[in-house]
């Protein structure tokens, strides 16, 4: 009752909210036409102060934002240029309802998969141009991009597989026919709070060329270099790369030789090197007796909330190249049903290497990883006709993953050189066999460890559906459901190299696992008029199985049992005033069973993935924008929630926690990265300056999120508070150009990304904390400079 006494409040008062979720035409570029199946946002003009209709394809086609029965953020190309939003990770402060952590992954509202493993698709899932990527490593920086739709809640149906908490769907620009044209954009980002007074350029450039009437080709080039935001002090011996560099290519074909029949081809291929915001961890405190004081004073460094520096003697670095070709064939009969199928390869392949324990001595100094990853997939759809009485598409879905991960974390507890050839440790000691103490008998290879070679495989076979019928003017019933079959099989052999303590057990092994699955979606829409809309839906989510990738005994199950989400949404879309003001309200109620989650098993010193009872959320998200003049638009969203844990026995505990067996029940505990409130604003203003067309504008943005926990088991330390991050840009644009300086965390908010337990001390009993930034952390001024022709 107390989360919906504050909806009723902020119902009240929501158009006083801030936040830019919304798509808009922002200052910078008109509106044009990209293909008809490309989301577009109409611009207002100069003689209507009019909020602009969003066209979204959040039901896999291009419908009106306004329209539709499900709760979504929808953010266009221009919304990222003006704000400078160049990667997923930045898309929080667009979309409250959506929060982000390390390497690709996130949670929508509260709900994300909290795993490191390979072996898990994470609960939010990620779609571009159609295509599920289900490997975070896939996904990119974001350019040539259409827009990006956040949609909230189990998205299932209709996006092939896995969305149990919700999706991120992404559409690139296509290729337009008969158009000529070229963009250029140039970005570079100062950061002078880094250390070093980190900087970056960020490049992109598209070229659109008609190949005869009929066909056309669209080639994109990106390139993003970033220099280090955190120092490393020490005397590596390795590779230390903690800066970014990023480059991809984009290749996009269309042949359209009837108004009937189109063929739509991608072709890209992209590499990423460096550590950026994802390895650079420091520590934030350190508890009495950690083995880690010691060496961190050897290199000077003061740990704390601000300690920007990174110790090491070996290598930091991350590399990852990505590939991937697509093609879509549609075909549409006389009668308007719509034909298509899409097929699609994508894949990568990542090395790594991480200095563990974070100093100039071998505690931990290995942290190796490759990783191959190649995923194939096929739809085949049949959609009906929009305008009919009964609408909707049903089709076969059918996908295929090959995953082989590769990994080791070793090192030599800070241990004296000279004593570790000797007994006991043994390590790198000539080895005699049958020999009795002091004598080695066996070579460790080193003092700690574990080691992991794991070859897995995921066949998905899915049917689905989702009509939707027209019972009277104004009143339509939803419709549908998904049935899901997946088979999916690991071999698993890890700790084969020889340890003086070994962090696991030996273990070899192959287990497989099949499931069938009926996911379904039900619920009525009415439109009372073209400009307010009410909707009811309830929805069975379904996230598929994967596998514990590192065995904890030689008998016991490695499966992690699929996940299900239960959720009762309804909502509200409306415009008012002659289209001046926009006003949505969803509210929501999840419940998630066999809830997928990573924790310690304290016994063995091992990662396990395991399944949580139960986790249940429930909120409200409120969307308003408004034109109170013309050349003036205010955007504001929130959401506020309210979820947590239910009967989670097997929770892992901190050190200092108390608990008997190193797990306790998590009940009643807030998930990581749920914050109770995270509301965003933006005002901008644009007017003509010159009477040949130069116009000016002047944006502001802001956002805020209240105090979150980045553990399960809330250690004090864990906890961050509120955070009101603030932005803005100013700047000029004629027909063909664009220029502007903006500044993103203007005040200088120095926001982690993670705040963890070092595990080297947990495993000694004690707490100690080490913190990661990435580029959001910081203080960022730029400028930017586009050209289109």
């Amino acid at each position: 009752m107390k989360t919906l006494s504050l909806c009723k409040a902020m119902l009240l008062a929501g158009v006083t909210l801030a936040a830019p979720v919304l798509a808009q035409t922002a200052p910078g570029n008109d509106a044009r036409t990209t293909g008809s199946t490309e989301p577009q946002t109409a611009a207002p003009t100069d003689t209507a102060p009019d909020v602009a209709d969003i066209v979204v394809t959040a039901q896999r086609r291009p419908e009106r934002l306004q329209n539709v029965p499900i709760s979504v953020t929808a953010v266009s190309s221009d919304t990222l240029k003006t704000r400078a939003l160049n990667d997923l990770s930045s898309l929080a402060q667009v979309a409250p309802s959506l929060q982000t952590g390390n390497d690709n992954t996130f949670a929508v509202r509260g709900v994300g998969t909290l795993a490191f493993s390979q072996s898990l698709e994470s609960s939010v899932a990620f779609a571009q141009d159609e295509v599920n990527l289900t490997n975070s490593n896939l996904v990119t920086d974001l350019f040539d991009v259409a827009q990006v739709e956040v949609l909230n809640g189990p998205q299932g149906l209709l996006f092939g597989k896995n969305a149990s908490a919700g999706l991120l769907n992404v559409t690139t620009t296509r290729p337009q026919l008969g158009h000529y044209g070229a963009d250029f954009d140039l970005e570079g980002d100062y950061r002078d709070k880094a250390p070093g007074n980190s900087d970056g350029a960020i490049v992109r450039a598209n070229v659109n060329l008609p190949i005869g009437e009929r066909s056309a080709l669209r080639v994109n080039a990106f390139y993003n270099y970033q220099s280090p935001v955190v120092q490393f002090v020490g005397p590596a011996s390795g590779r230390v790369d903690l800066g970014q560099r990023r480059f991809a290519f984009r290749g996009k074909y269309l042949w359209q030789p009837s108004d009937a029949f189109s063929l739509y081809v991608i072709g890209e291929y992209g590499e990423e090197h460096g550590a950026l915001g994802l390895f650079g961890s420091t520590f934030r405190s350190l508890g009495a007796g950690s083995v880690n004081v010691g060496p961190q004073s050897a290199l000077g460094i003061t740990p704390g909330p601000d300690n920007l520096q990174l110790g090491g003697d070996a290598g930091y670095f991350r590399d990852v190249s990505r590939h991937g070709l697509q093609g879509k064939m549609t075909y549409t009969l006389d009668n308007g049903i719509e034909i298509s199928d899409i097929a699609a390869w994508k894949g990568f392949r990542r090395n790594q290497q991480i200095d563990q324990d974070f100093s100039a001595q071998d505690g931990a100094n290995v942290n190796a990883a490759r990783t191959k990853f190649d995923q194939y997939s096929n739809e085949l759809r049949v959609a009906l006709p929009a305008g009919d009485r009964l609408s909707g598409q049903a089709g076969l879905y059918y996908f295929h993953a090959d995953l082989a991960v590769q990994n080791q974390i070793a090192g030599n507890n800070f241990l004296p050189a000279f004593v570790l050839p000797t007994y006991p440790f043994c390590v790198g000691a000539t080895a005699v066999a049958g020999a009795r103490p002091p004598v080695c008998s066996v070579s460790n290879s080193f003092f700690l460890g574990n080691d992991h070679n794991i070859t897995q495989k995921t066949d998905s076979y899915a049917a689905f559906g989702q009509l939707t019928y027209r019972i009277v003017d104004g009143l339509q019933v939803i419709a549908g459901g998904r049935v899901t079959h997946d088979d999916i099989s690991i071999d698993l052999v890890q700790n084969t190299g020889r340890y003086f303590v070994p962090l696991g057990i030996p273990f070899s092994g192959s287990q497989s696992y099949k499931n069938t699955d009926f996911s379904w979606k039900a619920g009525l829409q009415y439109n009372f008029t073209p400009n307010a809309m009410a909707y009811g839906t309830y929805a069975r989510g379904y996230k598929g199985p994967g596998f514990n990738d590192n065995a904890v005994s030689q008998t016991g199950s490695l499966v992690v049992r699929p996940e299900i989400n239960r959720n009762i949404e309804a909502g509200v879309k409306t415009t008012w005033f002659n289209r001046r003001l926009l006003f949505n309200v969803s509210l929501f109620r999840s419940h998630f069973s066999d809830y997928q989650v990573q924790s310690i098993d304290l016994t063995t010193n091992a990662f396990v993935t395991q399944n949580a009872a139960k986790l249940h959320n429930k909120g409200a998200e409120i969307t308003a924008t408004v034109t109170p003049v013309r050349g003036l638009t205010l955007n504001g969203s929130a959401t506020v929630l309210d979820a947590e844990f239910k009967d989670f026995a097997g929770a892992q505990c901190y050190p200092t926690q108390g608990c008997t067996n190193g797990t306790f029940n998590a009940s009643g505990l807030r998930p990581p990265l749920s914050p109770k409130f995270t509301s965003t604003g933006q005002a901008v203003y644009e007017t003509a300056i010159t009477p040949d067309g130069m116009r000016g504008f002047i944006e502001g943005n802001w956002y805020h999120r209240s105090a979150v926990q980045y553990n399960i088991a809330q250690s004090p330390g864990t906890r961050f508070g509120s955070v009101d991050l603030w932005g803005g840009s100013i700047g000029v644009r004629g027909d063909a150009w664009r220029f502007s300086v903006f500044c993103k965390n203007c005040t200088d908010r120095r926001v982690p990304t993670a705040i963890q337990v070092e595990n080297g001390d947990a495993f000694a009993g004690v707490t100690s904390y080490y913190q990661q930034f990435g580029l959001n952390s910081f203080r960022t001024i730029g400028l930017q400079f586009g050209l289109h022709y």
